[in-house]
């Protein structure tokens, strides 16, 4: 979310910024200043502003006593990073007219210069003896960051008595809200930089994710608070064993093996692929899973390994390899894309079996909610699910392969018929209910041809290709009237083909037409 102006309502953005959203930099005071943030002057002498008195706000919800933040625009002098400033009080006062915000960018060649500038420089002052400090909030413009990462902002503040710039404390990021604040007591000039950038002007040497050069990011403590900030983390915080995650990593190339023979070592890989994301490259930590007994999951709240939302990639991205064991009794209750795996992608999953799963949520399946791109092989699947598309092996499929696998499930109260996903059941169900009425034929040419005409009747027209009964390709939505093969690499291979015409229908793509055969030698 993009935030060019304070929100409508500044006691709500209040609220929300009071909360934060955890994440903490952590720094200490600096005695003294790099020559190239000196700029060509060693003292400072404060340069005048308009008064910054923007902010009274109307609000429909009034704050406790007669409280009310200061706010100013900024930016305007071609530091567009940050947009708006604000001092909340730790008082009651209403202080919207008793603080100036100044700012200094362009104005004051010191500030100017600093090494890592981002945005402009603020110089708080306080107009009245209202005011005793409180939480000051910058508002950044993430298009402007200019590739700078939000949790590599720091705060400086500019100790004019001495002469340098030290670094803040506790600061806090909160990226809903496009914001980082920190709490202060004192006026003066205060500005957010690129802290990989400050340190390395002082000798640290790191590189652009603030790592030093012998610093393997795969052996540092994970942080769950992203994770546990956005899913149900049932009762994995609890089970796994940070010792166990630590001897699974590979030495020198930040690879995990887990040989699991425990429901805590279960736990413990779950805990790692959904606190390890991909990275800025989308590069995936390569994680790999052995079962080495059965396990039973009775009496333990479990939660999916692998998950997505709100822009978060935590994808199970890795291979599971169940050895022809069986995983008893699990149970996930509520949320998004949820089963053994919530969202798998380019994933390899082979030789598990469950009994007696019982899963609930949006999109909920025993082994994959999500499945992208996956190949599934040899596993079987009994239990129950409840919710929208409810599924066997997987909820919502999206070109992955299940070869040789088996669904034993009750979804929504319903028998799923052989179907293995929840997307095929609802879209067989759809089929039902409308019965192919249009025909296709082959032309002079060996192609697969249909009426010119039947884009006035249907969306997203397309063909659905089998092969020897196993599907190879679904070009959905192309309106093509005619199936060239032969532009088709897939199709090009000998053996004996089966082709339907397809179209959106109730929210699922079911076939419309009579079924072709013919073979290619």
């Amino acid at each position: 979310m993009k935030i060019k102006a304070v929100c409508a309502a500044v006691i709500a953005l209040t609220a929300v910024l009071t909360a934060g959203c955890g994440s903490v930099f952590e720094s200490k005071p600096r005695k003294s200043i790099d020559d190239e943030s000196k700029g060509t002057s060693a003292s400072v002498t404060a340069t005048d502003g308009e008064d910054a008195e923007k902010g009274d706000t109307d609000t429909t919800q009034k704050p406790r006593g007669n409280k009310k933040p200061a706010h100013a625009e900024i930016g305007e002098n071609g530091a567009k990073a940050v947009t708006d400033v604000l001092l909340i009080p730790d008082n009651d006062e209403d202080i919207s007219r008793d603080v100036r915000f100044t700012d200094e960018y362009g104005r004051h060649v010191l500030h100017t210069g600093v090494v890592g500038l981002v945005g402009a420089p603020v110089d708080v002052a306080f107009k009245s003896d209202n005011v005793k400090g409180g939480k000051l909030v910058f508002v950044y413009d993430p298009d402007e960051l200019q590739g700078v990462r939000p949790d590599a902002l720091m705060f400086l503040w500019y100790d004019e008595e001495n002469n340098n710039y030290v670094e803040l404390e506790n600061g806090e990021l909160n990226t809903d809200n496009c914001s980082v604040s920190i709490n202060i007591k004192e006026q003066g000039v205060y500005l957010l930089v690129n802290k990989y950038r400050w340190l390395n002007c002082w000798g640290a040497d790191l590189d652009d994710d603030g790592y030093e050069k012998d610093y393997d990011p795969s052996a540092q403590p994970l942080d769950d608070t992203v994770w546990a900030k956005n899913e149900d983390v049932g009762d994995i915080l609890q089970l796994a064993d940070a010792e166990y995650i630590s001897s699974c990593r590979q030495e020198g190339t930040g690879s995990y093996i887990f040989k699991v023979s425990t429901v805590e070592q279960l736990a413990s890989a779950v805990y790692l692929a959904n606190c390890k994301g991909a990275d800025d490259s989308g590069n995936y930590t390569n994680i790999q899973i052995e079962l080495e007994n059965d396990i039973d999951l009775a009496g333990y709240k479990w939660a999916p390994m692998g998950w997505t939302g709100a822009g978060l990639d935590y994808d199970f991205h890795g291979d599971f390899n169940g050895n022809g064991h069986t995983i008893k009794n699990m149970t996930i209750e509520d949320g998004y894309h949820v089963a053994f795996i919530g969202c798998g992608l380019f994933c390899t999953v082979r030789d598990v079996n469950f009994e007696n799963a019982k899963v609930s949520g949006m999109n909920p399946a025993v082994l994959i909610g999500y499945a992208r791109n996956c190949q599934v092989i040899n596993c079987h699947v009994q239990g129950i699910t409840d919710g929208k598309e409810a599924g066997g092996i997987c909820s919502i499929d999206q070109s992955s392969d299940m070869i040789e696998c088996t669904a034993d499930v009750i979804a929504n109260g319903e028998s799923l018929g052989g179907d293995l996903s929840g997307t095929a059941h609802e879209a067989a169900k759809v089929a039902q209910q409308n019965e192919p009425k249009e025909k296709i034929w082959l032309d002079k040419d060996g192609f697969p041809n249909r009426d010119a005409g039947l884009e006035k009747k249907y969306d997203n027209l397309g063909w659905n290709i089998k092969r020897g009964g196993e599907q190879v390709l679904s070009r959905n939505a192309e309106n093509e009237t005619v199936l060239n093969w032969q532009e088709i690499d897939i199709i090009g291979y000998p053996g004996r083909y089966e082709v339907t015409l397809t179209a959106f229908v109730d929210g699922y793509y079911i076939p419309i037409s009579n079924t072709l055969e013919y073979n290619i030698k």
